[in-house]
């Protein structure tokens, strides 16, 4: 099965479970195959072959509600639950004629968000922010060290209804907050970190953050305080 191989990311099939798995071992024609949390890069177990499909969507048109599939074969596989109203087609590289190297961190889909007009606890705020860091934390893993960025963090709603995406700024300071734990940035002060600039993507099933990281090179960092 060539779709399973050593390395490659698993995301579970069903809606509600944000699990993902790394395939560690496998041998071609074997049963069984020796997987680990993505996040953790623990726990690692043995799960059967037959759990894990070539893409989350099944011949029919629907969505698998068990096993595992590659991530992201359900964005590319499936059709959009709703089309983007502006713009028609999300922009392929948000900082176009601009220098640097670009990064991209997405989070899983079907956290809960923090909002600024949300009145919660500050315990139970405590916890959303956690998890929306350690989302990021994980997501940024493969993002090497940068000295300065500009970020742009854009929201994909559920739907199509009109939003200020400045509400959604606490989940976007947590989301930077974990790259500071990766190490993908020293600190999160002015002297670093251009942003985040909050803008509103396409409409994803379950709705989720991704941040756009583009490395300011030295100049171009000096130029920016002018």
């Amino acid at each position: 099965m060539n779709y399973i191989q050593a390395g490659r990311i698993f995301e579970a099939c069903h809606p509600r479970d944000t699990t993902r798995i790394r395939i560690v071992r496998y041998t071609d024609g074997d049963a069984r195959v020796l997987v680990a949390d993505v996040d953790s890069e623990s726990r690692q177990r043995m799960i059967l072959v037959s759990s894990l499909h070539p893409t989350a969507i099944t011949r029919t048109g629907g969505r698998r509600k068990h096993g595992y599939a590659p991530e992201g074969s359900s964005e590319a596989a499936a059709p959009a639950p709703h089309r983007c109203a502006q713009p028609a087609v999300e922009p392929g590289d948000w900082f176009e004629g601009m220098p640097g190297r670009r990064f991209r961190v997405a989070l899983p889909p079907r956290l809960l968000l923090l909002t600024s007009n949300q009145r919660l606890h500050h315990h139970r705020r405590a916890e959303l922010t956690k998890v929306l860091r350690r989302a990021a934390w994980a997501a940024s893993q493969g993002v090497p060290h940068l000295e300065r960025v500009h970020i742009i963090g854009v929201l994909h709603p559920a739907d199509r209804r009109r939003r200020d995406p400045a509400n959604w700024y606490p989940s976007f300071k947590a989301c930077v907050d974990g790259l500071v734990d990766q190490g993908v940035l020293e600190d999160d002060d002015h002297t670093r970190v251009i942003g985040p600039d909050m803008r509103i993507g396409c409409a994803v099933s379950g709705a989720r953050l991704v941040l756009h990281i583009r490395e300011i090179p030295f100049q171009g960092a000096a130029e920016q305080r002018k």
